[in-house]
């Protein structure tokens, strides 16, 4: 949040300039505190607004009555499935619809979060509808603090702290306080790209485990790191440089056991799911079942999904567009204000982003897989001229309602 944007006038800019000022002063971590607290209590009043009218969109369903409490409604859709597994566990036995297939059920959803809100549960007492939101708010300013410290480290403190404002206020900040996995998913992920830079191979290894038992899309961060050791090779033999003084023997072979190890733990859950109910294909079917209302039913084929989606419903013209928006990302992860951030998070940009491309279809959920590429929004870019940083600013602020309105009211996000 720069200081200097020239000669400013008004009253309204001035009140402005303040507020901007009297946060940037404080400590790193304080002025994170301050910005995630007023994205918190704007997405409490957001989603507040939303809950009286909840009845009124989802009459056919009886957990979006008002009589299931404020409470109920912020561990809604998916947050239902999370709950029954915290309850419940998992099924034994897959459920089947009316044509013999696998029926959307909670294997599709990973273990660590739920089991840690049974934990707290039957340690406290406390309800899922309380605990599951506690947890993804305190996760949620973990993963605030983690993203200014790995962005400030590379673009500066200035580009960090917008990049949390756009993190915890903008237009899907209201998910860093319901019951979904999001938050502890985004501590992890920042945490171990962070170990990943320290070249702190044992934390980095525990992190990205945990993250592989608690959102899909884990397998990224081996990838990041894999990728990062090939250049690391590379530059040392251009260079001139003995491998053995850039990167020696032994940090070679804690890189691949933390990659090994995040793998086979990327790798494991639906061998697991396999193993519980009988049948190889558990996991793949059960994600399916979700594609079903979007596109029919398919084969999975990796690298298909958004073909797939684009020519069902815009036909020739949205296949050709999949291409274009791949190069415009390629080309942005490759200007030099991106490659400020560090090639740590502009890998593990690419290398998620991947793995959303290759087997997720786009629908109403793509905007929350995409919310650990925060990082990227610290990009020196996107900050570095007043008039485009108070677009984005009102943009973000203005589009929070709408996300509200049309992703956890009408349909799951």
């Amino acid at each position: 949040m720069s200081r200097t944007e020239g000669v400013l006038t008004g009253p309204a800019t001035a009140a402005r300039r303040r507020v901007v000022d009297s946060v940037t002063s404080l400590p790193g971590w304080a002025a994170v505190l301050v910005i995630w607290t007023v994205g918190r209590l704007l997405s409490t009043f957001w989603l507040t607004l939303a809950y009286p009218l909840v009845g009124r969109a989802q009459p056919e369903n009886a957990i979006w009555g008002n009589d299931h409490g404020f409470t109920a409604f912020l561990v809604s859709w998916d947050g239902q499935y999370y709950e029954s597994i915290s309850l419940h566990g998992y099924p034994s036995v897959l459920p089947l619809d009316a044509t013999g297939h696998v029926a959307q059920n909670a294997w599709a959803f990973l273990p660590a979060f739920p089991f840690t809100i049974r934990l707290l549960t039957v340690s406290t007492g406390l309800p899922f509808t309380i605990g599951a939101p506690l947890v993804s708010i305190v996760a949620g300013l973990v993963a605030a603090l983690l993203l200014h410290r790995l962005v400030s480290e590379h673009a500066g403190r200035t580009a960090a702290l917008w990049a949390v404002f756009f993190f915890t206020c903008g237009p899907l900040s209201f998910l860093l306080q319901v019951g979904y996995a999001e938050t502890a998913f985004l501590a992890l992920t920042f945490g171990a790209l962070l170990a990943m830079e320290r070249q702190r191979y044992g934390l980095l290894t525990v992190l990205g485990s945990v993250a592989a038992f608690t959102r899909p899309g884990a397998l990224a961060i081996p990838l990041t790191i894999g990728v990062i050791a090939v250049v690391r090779l590379l530059l040392a033999r251009r260079s001139g440089t003995r491998t053995l003084d850039a990167f020696p023997a032994w940090e070679r072979v804690q890189v691949v056991a933390a990659g090994v190890v995040m793998v086979a733990a990327g790798t494991a859950w639906p061998l697991i799911a396999g193993a519980v109910t009988g049948q190889s294909d558990a996991y793949l079917a059960t994600e399916m079942s979700w594609w079903v209302n979007f596109i029919g039913r398919v084969h999975f084929v990796p690298l298909s999904p958004w073909f797939l989606t684009t020519a069902k419903w815009l036909g020739v013209g949205g296949v050709l567009l999949v291409p274009v928006v791949l190069v415009l990302y390629t080309v942005w992860l490759s200007r030099r204000s991106t490659r400020k951030l560090g090639l740590t998070t502009v890998v593990f940009s690419a290398a998620y982003a991947l793995y959303v491309f290759a087997v997720s279809l786009p629908m109403a959920s793509t905007p929350r897989l995409l919310m650990p590429l925060a990082p990227l929004l610290g990009s020196p870019e996107l900050v570095a001229k007043p008039g485009l940083r108070w677009t984005l600013v009102t943009g973000a602020l203005v589009l929070q309602p709408v996300f509200v309105a049309v992703l956890w009211l009408l349909g799951p996000p």
